[in-house]
Order: structure tokens, then sequence, then C-alpha cells
């Protein structure tokens, strides 16, 4: 299922850059019972980041490394959400905002 993930990073010095990530989602979850473990092999795989400036535009700068792998590591500690939220609506679906101990610069 492909779906489209929203939030924002906020930069050490306080400037907000808006996250567009296309996303897929695979796997399942098997809660535990009598006869077995829990079995979880869901996973969202990032496909594209388009980044947004403070004023909703699309922005035309590049995400260096440490702006990508902020974006996969907010994504991957919210993929049970992600998967929740996913199963309820076909949405897009917001998360929250995650703070940055990097400068714009760095990220940019």
């Amino acid at each position: 299922m492909e779906i489209k993930l929203y939030f924002n990073v906020i930069s050490n010095d306080g400037i907000y850059i808006g996250i567009e990530a296309t996303a897929i989602l695979s796997g399942r979850y098997m809660p535990a019972d009598f006869n077995h473990d829990i079995e979880d092999d869901r996973e969202c795989i990032v496909e594209s980041i388009i980044c947004f400036n403070e004023d909703g535009e699309e922005s035309d700068l590049t995400p260096k490394e440490t702006l990508t792998e902020i974006v996969y590591e907010h994504i991957d500690d919210n993929t049970p959400q992600i998967f929740s939220e996913a199963m309820k609506s076909d949405d897009d679906i917001f998360l929250s905002d995650f703070k940055s101990d990097h400068d714009f610069s760095d990220l940019t």
C-alpha cells in the first residue's frame, strides 16, 4: 500500500522544514498466542522525500544525508502508528514534528 506521510523537522536554530514522504507499507503483525510468539515483519519503506519551506511551498533544496537519515529514523520510530492510521483510512498521515539537534545548514 502506498501512503503519504507529512511532518516537520525543526532545526536547532528554529527553522521548520516541511516533509512529504511517499512510502510503501509491507509486512504484517501477528500477536502472540498460545501456539506462537509475536511475529512483526512490518516495514514502511520510503520511496521519495519532498521538502517544503516555512510558507508551505515546495522547496528546491536538496536534503543532505543528515536530513534524509532523520526522516527515515522518524518514520521507522513511528511505524506502528503509521500502520494503525493506514488501516483506519486511506487519507494522508500526519506525524508529530521532529526537533533536530542540527542547524539548518547541516540539514540542507
